[in-house]
This record gives C-alpha cells, structure tokens and sequence, in this order.
C-alpha cells in the first residue's frame, strides 16, 4: 500500500502543477475495492470507473488486483470515458481459453504428480486453480475503450480565443 500511495501522491503533485492528465494502471494487489490500497489511488485524486472497480480481476473471480486509474484535466465537452455505456470490464479468457470443458484436452500436459493417483476432482482442482495460471495468468486483462478524438473541441476553444485576441 505505501508503495502505490507514493506513486499516486507523486503523479498527483505533477497533476497539480501541469496541464497533463495521467492514466495509472498495473496490478496494485488491491483485494477489495473499499481497502487501504484502492483509498491510496482514490484520495490522490484518482479516479476509477465503476465497469473497471467492480469485477474481479483475478481468475478466481474474488480480488480486485488491478485497476486502470484517471487524473483528468480535460473540459468537460471532453468526455474521456462514458460511465452510462459501461465500455469497460475484465476479460474472463477462461471463458474461451481453458476453460473448464476442456480439461481432457490438456491433461495429458500435466506433470504425472498431479494426475497419477489423484481423482478426477483433485485434477480437476489442480486444472482451474494451478495449472492455467501457470499456462496463461491468474489475472484478468482490463479493458477500456476510451474516446481520444477531440479535434472538435480544439478547434472550437481555438476558435473562440481567436475571436476574443481580435476583438480585444
């Protein structure tokens, strides 16, 4: 926790005398969204979308790992993220890749330790919880789809500064 309450604090004194915004995002080990750890990002002005603090994002489906994280100086025209569309989540891969169904498929790649002698709940156990973490990641990738064009509100704000130099 201190760690990413160094870092949050850091990027939030940058914020504070700059014109950039900052996205955080990576696996902060946050086991719950109301922890000390989710408050470190949340009271260095951070804030997170409801879509990526919601769902788990381990393959347990129990923990809230990791987060992607705003700092947002934009005008309010300029909408980064919609909350009411919800274009945000965590992608269950096992849903696609290894999932349960298809456990015959890959036994055959386990290590005799884990198959001989051992029922079919006990590989099965070993299958879910072990074995595809170690084949892809005990993590969930998060996703955010995020509107960049602002080319519009540019020009506009151009425009009326423009317009406010000549008749000045």
């Amino acid at each position: 926790m201190a760690e990413i309450g160094a870092v949050a604090n850091f990027l939030k004194k940058r914020y504070d005398k700059g014109d950039d915004s900052n996205i955080l995002l990576g696996d902060f080990n946050i086991f719950k969204t109301g922890d000390a750890t989710m408050k470190a990002l949340e009271n260095n002005g951070f804030y997170i979308p409801e879509a990526i603090r919601e769902p788990p994002s381990d393959l347990g489906k129990s923990k809230h790992y990791d987060q992607i994280a705003f700092q947002l100086k934009l005008e309010p025209k300029m909408i980064v993220f919609s909350e009411k569309d919800q274009r945000a989540g965590a992608f269950n891969f096992s849903e696609t890749i290894y999932a349960p169904r298809d456990l015959d498929i890959y036994k055959q790649y386990f290590d005799d330790k884990y198959v001989v002698g051992k029922t079919d709940k006990e590989i099965e156990k070993y299958y879910l919880t072990n074995w595809r973490t170690y084949e892809m990641s005990d993590h969930l990738p998060l996703w955010i789809e995020l509107k960049v064009d602002f080319s519009n509100q540019f020009l506009e704000k151009i425009r009326k500064t423009t317009v406010k130099v000549k008749g000045a």
